[in-house]
């Protein structure tokens, strides 16, 4: 987890702390259900201490533990108040913790079908013994797990409709979980997120609360960036059913976000956001018959982009300045605007100035990656030497197959040799019938990965440049590279049907009749 990831729960949680203390100080002699959600371990026990010792000078405080047998809150509150006289008297004031309801987790897996699981009982109880509890007026904390508090709505409706307030918690985190960042050309952007995002409608429950309580902190304005980044993981994953409705809430909640981060004078976190939205942009170029032109967007993508370098300097945050010199290069080489040879020049720029900080040795992953994409960029580079540019990028691509392999990372590796042979295919120094062969070798291996139920679309898309390396071939049997090349487009043909991909149909099936007529 980053640094800035690190203060956005600190501040959520001191938020959900005073929250909580608040409405345990405002509900002294009242029945106040109190729902505090945590993964269990350390956190939660110095959170509770925390509260009891802050509250007991004032409010006498209680802590529970669920009975796992009969896991009815009403049973385990009775109980208390038969062990502590103090409880029955009049009037008396108390604040009460309940926990244990994790444990009831452990045993949803060996109920049967004849018979109920803990966690399933305990719904039961609160959903028909709610009138039962106003028998005890005070305020209670149940502390559940984020899953059984998730539920809670749906398991015990009316239960849940009692709740005077929730209040969550994130625990730190202990270490980190292997996510990889990377700098792929076809899945380019790099995010600093590396956790994982709860139920939208979770967030905008949380985003309900604050906003009720006008609580203009730096946790609303973390929780307005991570509901417009669910939307836009909406969006990326093809989960929508509305997608420019949801692409106009992910904007707007971006900007609620940069709005309340520029008030409250927090810049890393404006930066953050910043980059998000250029990540937004970016990423929904390509719907432009629902969102404006492509050509509007990208521009978009780059000023904010560039927004965002204003605060992610070299010296302060080296790692995501060069994160965003990635991205405006990925952004400058699809650009539609100005000319197509500044675009890659500037392009080439910012990947070599990511490089500065992605070294191999220091960041192998993304270092491989950015090898790929400026590799890329000089493939299609305009200014120079076409063959110059050619011979860089083999180099280059090259370069990233020393870190990308097929063992450690088999989709990066398959797409980097399927690069690798295009500019094979087109190179221009060397032997010809030698370049073939070798575009041919690294098709042949990108399809080793790219297999047909794994990956369609790149498996349509290598078997069509495969059968174009075969037709050109030089070496080898005329007669036979002829049947590979048409078997080759032939099984592209299953993938890119009219109804598809008519652009790419229609290209394949040139290349087809092509390829009959050079055979007559």
């Amino acid at each position: 987890m980053v640094d800035s990831e690190i203060v956005e729960d600190e501040s959520l949680n001191e938020d959900s702390y005073d929250g909580l203390v608040s409405l345990i100080e405002a509900s002294k002699g009242v029945l106040s259900l109190l729902m505090a959600s945590c993964q269990p371990g350390d956190f939660q026990t110095q959170i509770i201490n925390r509260y009891e010792a802050e509250l007991t000078p004032k409010i006498p405080c209680y802590h529970v533990v669920l009975n796992q047998q009969e896991p009815s809150l009403r049973a385990t509150l009775e109980q208390l108040v038969q062990d502590c006289p103090e409880l029955q008297k009049p009037h008396a004031s108390a604040a009460i913790t309940v926990t244990g309801t994790e444990a009831l987790m452990e045993f949803v897996s060996q109920a049967d079908s004849n018979n109920r699981s803990e966690l399933s009982r305990f719904f039961g109880y609160l959903q028909w013994t709610r009138e039962g509890l106003r028998e005890f007026p005070y305020p209670i904390v149940l502390w559940v797990t984020p899953k059984i508090l998730s539920r809670l709505s749906i398991e015990a409706p009316d239960f849940w409709s009692w709740r005077s307030g929730v209040f969550r918690f994130v625990s730190p985190a202990v270490e980190e979980t292997g996510v990889i960042n990377q700098t792929w050309e076809k899945s380019p952007l790099i995010e600093s997120e590396t956790r994982l995002i709860l139920p939208l409608d979770e967030l905008l429950e949380q985003v309900e609360s604050l906003e009720k309580q006008a609580m203009e902190t730096p946790a609303l304005a973390t929780l307005y960036n991570r509901v417009a980044r669910a939307y836009a993981n909406r969006l990326k994953t093809r989960q929508t059913q509305n997608y420019s409705q949801e692409r106009d809430l992910a904007i707007d909640f971006f900007h609620k976000s940069l709005a309340l981060q520029q008030k409250l004078n927090l810049l890393r976190a404006q930066s953050d956001t910043l980059l998000g939205l250029g990540n937004l942009y970016y990423t929904t170029a390509d719907y432009s018959r629902i969102n404006g032109s492509r050509a509007d967007n990208l521009e978009r993508a780059i000023a904010f982009y560039k927004a965002a370098l204003t605060v992610y300097t070299l010296e302060d945050f080296p790692e995501d300045w060069a994160m965003t010199q990635n991205n405006l290069a990925l952004a400058y080489s699809n650009r539609i605007n100005g000319s197509r040879a500044d675009n890659l020049k500037r392009a080439i720029a910012f990947y070599e100035a990511a490089l500065t900080v992605y070294t191999l040795e220091d960041f192998p992953e993304q270092w491989a990656g950015t090898q790929n994409n400026l590799a890329t960029a000089y493939s299609n580079r305009i200014n120079g030497s076409r063959a110059d540019n050619l011979e860089r990028a083999i180099g280059l691509f090259k370069d990233a197959l020393t870190v990308c392999t097929l063992e450690d990372f088999p989709e990066q590796w398959a797409g980097t040799q399927n690069n690798l042979a295009a500019a094979y295919s087109n190179r221009i120094n060397g032997s010809r019938a030698d370049n073939l062969e070798r575009a041919i070798a690294s098709y042949t291996a990108a399809l080793t990965v790219y297999t047909l139920d794994a990956f369609p679309e790149d498996w349509e898309m290598t078997q069509n440049n495969l059968g174009l390396a075969y037709s050109n071939r030089i070496m080898g049997d005329k007669a036979q590279n002829i049947e590979l090349a048409k078997k080759c487009y032939e099984n592209a043909l299953t993938v890119r049907t009219r109804e598809a991909y008519p652009q790419e149909y229609t290209e394949t099936l040139f290349n087809l009749g092509n390829l009959d007529r050079s055979s007559q």
